[in-house]
């Protein structure tokens, strides 16, 4: 999602670059530095059908040959409130043969922000209640635990991504890919810093571009496809001015395709060090996790737009590069490997 808004800076670059001539056909050249200013509803959904990776409970930890875990969750983010369940089946067997079964369902309450924006953010982590069963043999008994659910935005590709408990003793701990994840944005709004280029032979000297932005992430895939709104104020030259909408796909970039998307490598980062704090659980750090649990990655991003003002109508296509993380773009990774370039044509 953090690319889609790279993209819609992108695309309001090119708005504003275009309207800067006031002659028609005018070929417009626009470079734009910006980032995401707030985050309006996010719509989660997990599912996973499979084998746990890692799975421990109660202190048992199962055999990841003989385990098999169904999860699934659906979480509402509006703003810096969250609502949402989850559900968890885990069976298995230890290495000793004991069977090891639990039912659980999950009461989503709250949220631990990777990114924090005006009165929003993007969750790491979702925490919950869980309400359910343990049964070790034939020895069944009530299981409710304060949980952290890792959010698949921190690791995409399919994961593996963590469940815990919030108790000192790691009474759960499941780690598993997932099949499905999807997030809808709503009212992403975007922001830039700053505007530089030409229309014709006329410098942009000034101005602000506002986007409005709606995308469905596929992080299991890595892709994304935005539409939205922009408009642009306070431009210089003045003609410039106008609003219109855009659209267009982001791509997640994977450590294997870093030459081709940013020009450098590694363009993806190991974060499995931080996930403790970015799960909200200190505890994490007693047990032996494998690397590779969340990863720190860009985005790429790339479309079409039209706009129109009192003065001029300007229609372009726009290439983003998001910095690392992927919540603003040009600053941190500036020209020429990031950053927003746009080109188009002004019509008067």
């Amino acid at each position: 999602m953090k690319w889609l808004y790279v993209g819609l800076l992108l695309m309001a670059s090119l708005f504003m670059s275009n309207v800067a001539s006031a002659s028609s056909g005018q070929p417009l050249s626009l470079s734009m530095v910006g980032g995401i200013n707030s985050v309006g509803g996010q719509v989660y959904v997990l599912d996973q059908a499979g084998s746990a990776a890692y799975a421990s409970v109660h202190g048992l930890t199962l055999s990841p040959s003989t385990s098999h875990l169904d999860y699934s969750l659906v979480a509402d983010v509006d703003g810096s409130f969250v609502t949402g369940h989850a559900v968890i089946h885990l069976t298995g067997t230890t290495a000793k043969g004991q069977s090891v079964e639990l039912d659980g369902k999950i009461a989503i309450h709250s949220m631990i922000p990777a990114e924090s924006f005006i009165g929003s953010g993007i969750p790491s982590a979702f925490l919950g209640v869980l309400n359910g069963s343990v049964s070790v043999g034939k020895d069944s008994r009530p299981f409710n635990v304060h949980v952290s659910l890792e959010s698949p935005f921190i690791n995409p590709f399919g994961g593996p991504i963590v469940v815990s408990s919030l108790d000192s003793g790691n009474s759960l701990v499941l780690v598993s890919g997932y099949q499905v994840a999807r997030i809808v944005y709503t009212d992403v709004q975007v922001l830039t810093l700053s505007v530089s280029g030409t229309v014709g032979g006329t410098p942009v000297t000034a101005g602000s571009a506002t986007l409005t932005t709606w995308a469905v992430e596929n992080l299991h895939a890595g892709t994304e496809s935005e539409q939205g709104t922009i408009s642009f104020h306070g431009m210089t030259p003045g003609y410039l001015d106008s609003s219109g909408s855009y659209s267009g796909n982001s791509i997640i970039p994977s450590a294997s395709n870093c030459l081709t998307t940013y020009g450098f490598a590694p363009c993806t980062f190991d974060c499995t060090v931080d996930l403790p704090a970015l799960m909200g659980v200190p505890a994490l750090n007693l047990v032996p996790l494998p690397s590779g649990l969340c990863t720190v990655t860009g985005f790429i991003s790339s479309g079409s737009f039209h706009t129109n003002g009192p003065h001029a109508e300007i229609s372009g296509t726009y290439a983003t590069v998001w910095d690392i993380p992927a919540i603003s773009f040009g600053v941190s990774i500036p020209p020429p490997f990031g950053g927003s370039t746009i080109t188009g044509t002004v019509s008067a």
